[in-house]
Order: structure tokens, then C-alpha cells, then sequence
């Protein structure tokens, strides 16, 4: 184990390096897997003869030659692979050969200069505008990794089920999680927005406490949604204004980032500036959550509240506001799920979910709101709280949370451990897709495993942006389709079996379930092929069971086992590289293509 730098300021310097060449090799694997600019849908597969001796090192080297982009030829060292993408970046350098030679490229600004080629000037710049996001994810990974380095150093490192509250065991589990990369999305350690300095005092990985302002607003501009808040809920007195002041007005949180640097002109643009009152005092001690904009109260942690934040992750469009409509969205779809859930036997006390019933927003602003979510403690007393986000993260004692977790609930068995979750999530996803039309986002951040000495259970929380056959539910599920009455955001209800499919692949297969067999395999320096095999097997017999009850089962079937290629998310390109005119996408976050290898094939 290497010393521990005490102090990212120190550090960053040193790692620099090897972040750049981290993120720079990750962005590349993007590319190719999104195919953009169609690097791999025109480019041409060469041997290495192709290309002069001081620029092939290995004799079986393969390449792929690019050369639409402009002037200039890109070359680059590609690997087969069936994860995600049939090509991958062998490592760097890339080669970019013009009239005067051949020229290695390894710094990620000349990598994206090349791609962007030819490009006219606005759609170069989103080329250029993403080098930036590139250079932040370098500058903010140093800093968490010299924190995390900080923090593991400190004495008394206990594992995390081994901590006394299940709130304590939960934020110590969502903490080590903040410390690792989104699988696909190849920049995701930018916090766009943020200064390094700003994420000791907001971020995660430094799970600083800090308290909320507060503006007094107009009864009249405030939209409420549910009349449940926490004990600790400042009044008017709390915050330094005239009780009277309750007659008319109601406090509003707002994050002190948002308070400090962007608050000013929003209420300008909106014109709420001479209508809301600053308070003068801050209430309400917070810490947050691995979403970063949904904070832990302290002194009521299984209340946590969502504010809007003018950062962007996972994208320069990305912005974490919130949108007024997911407020009753989101709990529309919980009572929906959570009434699924109780008539289903094999979910009933086995899916669990947060209460988002309360929530506010201020004029249809999406900078001003906010949504409170309450975690059923009765259920997590004594149980241990895990972010599907956070089982590949390295824990102080230098194995993964996953290892801890198969060693105290499973004996060590990682089959055993995994083949109750490929059993739980499976089921739970097939049947909500199959029997109800219902795919849910449910991804790494949102699905929580929650661990207790009677076995293991999940709990869903933000169901705001999920996918609904509603036509297929009211046929067949009528009073269950009421509970979506009044559903405001229109992408959320689809017609045809596709949209559910390519939520379930993306999300539940790929983002809960593929990225858990390579970190794994990769880990212990196994094939993954036997883990797949594992996941085509529950596949298989959760469909058998669902075809048995009567389920038409036939389309998922062929696109799950079937079919040669999965769809994939262009995260990428849909977030940073295209503007969404090109894409047509109504959501960046659900631009698909029918790229990825089949990865559950290579057990057939």
C-alpha cells in the first residue's frame, strides 16, 4: 500500500499526469463505442503493416484508420471486446498522420481536436467546449482521490455494515461511492460549476456539513405538493424574520452554492427579486448525498431534501435543477410501484421506497423548489444501506464493498452474493416491464441494496423519469393507471414495447448488472463469461415463470437473448458532442443506438 497524501493541494500535482491519461483513454473508448463522427462505421480494420515501423511497437497490433475528419488521417490501436463495444482503445498514444508525418497524440484537447475535424465552427466548439469538461474531470478526480487517500488514512476504519446507525453505515457506503467513476459516461467526475475548492465545502467525497438559506416567499408564487416536513423545519423566528411574516409568506430552502453565485440573477430574469425576502440567518445543518443536490439532514437523517444546484454531471446540458413537474411525478409513480409491489408475492417486503410525497416548487422556476424524501426507518433499523453506485468502490482495507458485503451476509460466497441480486433484480424489473409496462430509471444512484440478517431487499427512490406503456396499464391494470392522473412531463408515457426494452437494457442490464460482472472479473482477474452465463440463466427463468403465468414474453426474449446487439446509451454525444436538434432525442439522457455486442450470447 502506498503513503497516503495528506492533503489534495499536495497531491494533485503528482497524479496529474496519470488522471489525464485516465480520462483521456476513457473518452476514447466512448467515442468508439458511440461510434462518433462514425469512427467505426467508416473507418477501416488494418494489420500493422499499415503503417510505418516507428509507430507500430506490437507486430499483431490492430488499427483503425480513420480517415473522414478532415485533412488529416487518425490512427488509432484498437482491441476486440463484446462489453459495451466491439472495439477499444489499446492504449495511448493515437497517431494523426498529415503531409508532414505521423504525430502521437495523448493529450485529450489535440484527441477531441482531431475528432472535430472538418466540423463548421459551432458544432467544433462543442468539441472544444467538452476538452473543458475533460480538464475539470482531471483537476476534481485529483482532489477526491487525495481525499479519499486523507480519509483512509485516519485510525479506526471500521467496515461500513459494522457502523452503529443505519444512516451512519448508509453515508459511510454512499461516500466511498461518490469516489468511483460512472461506468459509461467518460467524464463523469466533473462537477461542472464547481471550483476544487467548492467541493470540500458541497461534495460527497469530503461530506462536509454545512446549513441552508432560506428566502421568504409570496403564498401566492409557492406550489406545494403534500404538507409533510421534518420537526427541524425552521419557522420565520428561526431565520431571523417576523413571525408575522408566516401570514403571507412561506421559507423556501435554497443552496448556499446557488444562494452565493446564481440567485441574484435568476430572481432578476424572473422578476421575483422585489417579491422574495432574504433571510438573514441560516437553519438547518445538511451534508450531501452521492447525488450531490439531495442532502442528508443531520439531525434527522431519514429526511433528505433535493434542491436545485447550478452544476452540470454527466453533461454540459446536464443542469440540476429541478423540474417543477417531477415534483407530483415522482409520487405519482411511487404509490403506483408501491401498490404494485404490495399485490406482488415475490416483491412484497422485498421492494422498498422512499416517501416523496412533499415538495414544493416557486412559480414554475426550476431554480427555486424543492422535494423532500423520507426513508422508511422502521424497515432499515437495523439494516445496512448500499448504493448499487458503490459496490465496486475500494473500502480503507483495500478490498471492494462488494467483498465486504459477501463476506458478513454471504461468507464470502460472491456467487451466492450474486445470484441473490441477479434474483431480486430481475424479477422485480421483468415483471414491472412485462406485466405493467413499467421500466424505471432505476440506476446505480437510485437502486439501493439494503442488507440484514433476513436477507436482502430494495429500495427505489427518484422514479421521476421512468418509462410507462399507460395505454397496456389502463387495459389491463385500470385502477392502477389512476394513480397516474394528472402525469405532467409527456416523455414519461410511451406507446409501443420498444422505450420499456431500451430502459431495461441500458439501465438494469448494462448500468446494474454488466458493469458489476466486468468490475468484478476485472477485479479477481476472472473471465466474465460465467457471470454472464449466471445472468442469462435467471433471465431465462424469470421469463419462463412470467410466460407461465400467462405474460407475452416473445419480444423480450429476442432482444434480451436473441438478438446479436443490445442498445446502448449515446451518453456522450447526446449530452456534450451534438445538440439535441441533431439528435432528436426529446431526453439526452435516453438517445439510444443498437450497438453493443450481446454480451449474454457468449454463454449460449
Amino acid at each position: 500500500m502506498t503513503a497516503r497524501p495528506s492533503s489534495f493541494r499536495a497531491a494533485a500535482p503528482a497524479i496529474a499526469g496519470a488522471d489525464a491519461d485516465y480520462i483521456c483513454v476513457r473518452v476514447i473508448d466512448a467515442l468508439l463505442r458511440e461510434d462518433v463522427r462514425e469512427c467505426i462505421s467508416r473507418g477501416e480494420l488494418l494489420g500493422s503493416a499499415a503503417l510505418p515501423p516507428e509507430v507500430t511497437a506490437e507486430a499483431g497490433q490492430r488499427w483503425l484508420r480513420v480517415g473522414h475528419l478532415g485533412a488529416a488521417v487518425l490512427w488509432i490501436p484498437v482491441s476486440a471486446t463484446r462489453y459495451m463495444q466491439e472495439w477499444r482503445l489499446t492504449g495511448l498514444p493515437l497517431w494523426r498522420e498529415d503531409a508532414g508525418g505521423f504525430t502521437p497524440l495523448r493529450e485529450i484537447d489535440a484527441v477531441l481536436a482531431a475528432f472535430a475535424g472538418d466540423l463548421p465552427g459551432e458544432a467544433a466548439q462543442l468539441f472544444a467546449a467538452y476538452a473543458e469538461e475533460c480538464r475539470a474531470a482531471q483537476e476534481h478526480r485529483g482532489a477526491a482521490l487525495a481525499e479519499r487517500a486523507r480519509w483512509f488514512a485516519e485510525p479506526g476504519h471500521a467496515p461500513g455494515h459494522a457502523r452503529l446507525r443505519w444512516d451512519v453505515r448508509m453515508q459511510h457506503y454512499e461516500r466511498l461511492a461518490a469516489f468511483l467513476d460512472h461506468p459509461y459516461y467518460p467524464s463523469a467526475r466533473a462537477k461542472l460549476g464547481f471550483a476544487v475548492d467548492d467541493l470540500a465545502r458541497y461534495a460527497p467525497e469530503f461530506r462536509p456539513v454545512f446549513e441552508l438559506n432560506w428566502l421568504a416567499v409570496p403564498r401566492e408564487r409557492y406550489h406545494p405538493s403534500g404538507d409533510a416536513l421534518p420537526a427541524s423545519w425552521p419557522a420565520f423566528a428561526d431565520l431571523g424574520l417576523p413571525p408575522a411574516l408566516a401570514a403571507t409568506h412561506v421559507p423556501v430552502p435554497v443552496h448556499p452554492f446557488v444562494w452565493q453565485h446564481h440567485l441574484d440573477g435568476f430572481l432578476a430574469e424572473a422578476g421575483l427579486s422585489a417579491e422574495v425576502i432574504r433571510a438573514p440567518r441560516t437553519r438547518l445543518r445538511v451534508s450531501p448525498t452521492l447525488s450531490v443536490r439531495s442532502l442528508t439532514l443531520i439531525d434527522a437523517p431519514e429526511w433528505h431534501v433535493k434542491l436545485p444546484l447550478t452544476i452540470r454531471t454527466l453533461g454540459a446540458k446536464n443542469i440540476r435543477t429541478i423540474k417543477p413537474s417531477t415534483i407530483g411525478d415522482g409520487h405519482r409513480i411511487q404509490t403506483l410501484l408501491g401498490e404494485i409491489a404490495a399485490r406482488e408475492a415475490d416483491m412484497r417486503g422485498r421492494v422498498l421506497f422512499t416517501d416523496e410525497a412533499s415538495g414544493a416548487h416557486v412559480a414554475q422556476r426550476p431554480f427555486l423548489g424543492f422535494i423532500l424524501r423520507r426513508y422508511p426507518v422502521q424497515a432499515l433499523a437495523d439494516a445496512t444501506v448500499v448504493p448499487v453506485a458503490g459496490l465496486l468502490a475500494e473500502a480503507a482495507g483495500g478490498t471492494t464493498v462488494v467483498e465486504e458485503l459477501a463476506a458478513r451476509y454471504y461468507g464470502g460466497d460472491l456467487e451466492a452474493w450474486f445470484d441473490a441480486y441477479l434474483s431480486l433484480t430481475l424479477r422485480l424489473h421483468l415483471t414491472l416491464w412485462l406485466r405493467y409496462g413499467i421500466a424505471l430509471e432505476s440506476n446505480q444512484q437510485n437502486s439501493m441494496l439494503v442488507y440484514a440478517d433476513d436477507g436482502l431487499r430494495l429500495l427505489l427512490k427518484d422514479n421521476d423519469a421512468a418509462r410507462i406503456d399507460l395505454g397496456l396499464l389502463a387495459r389491463r391494470w385500470p385502477a392502477l393507471a389512476g394513480r397516474l392522473d394528472g402525469l405532467e412531463d409527456p416523455r414519461i408515457v410511451v406507446d409501443d414495447a420498444l422505450p420499456l426494452a431500451q430502459m431495461f437494457i441500458t439501465i438494469t442490464l448494462q448500468l446494474n448488472i454488466a458493469a458489476l460482472v466486468e468490475g468484478i472479473a476485472q477485479r479477481l482477474g476472472t473471465d466474465p463469461a460465467a457471470s454472464y452465463a449466471r445472468v442469462g440463466d435467471h433471465t431465462r427463468a424469470v421469463l419462463a415463470e412470467l410466460a407461465g403465468a400467462g405474460e407475452d414474453v416473445s419480444f423480450a426474449h429476442q432482444v434480451l437473448l436473441a438478438d446479436d446487439r443490445l442498445y446502448l446509451k449515446y451518453l456522450l454525444t447526446a449530452a456534450s458532442l451534438m445538440e439535441k436538434t441533431q439528435t432528436g432525442a426529446a431526453d439526452v439522457n435516453k438517445y439510444y443506438g443498437l450497438r453493443a455486442p450481446n454480451f449474454l450470447q457468449v454463454a449460449q
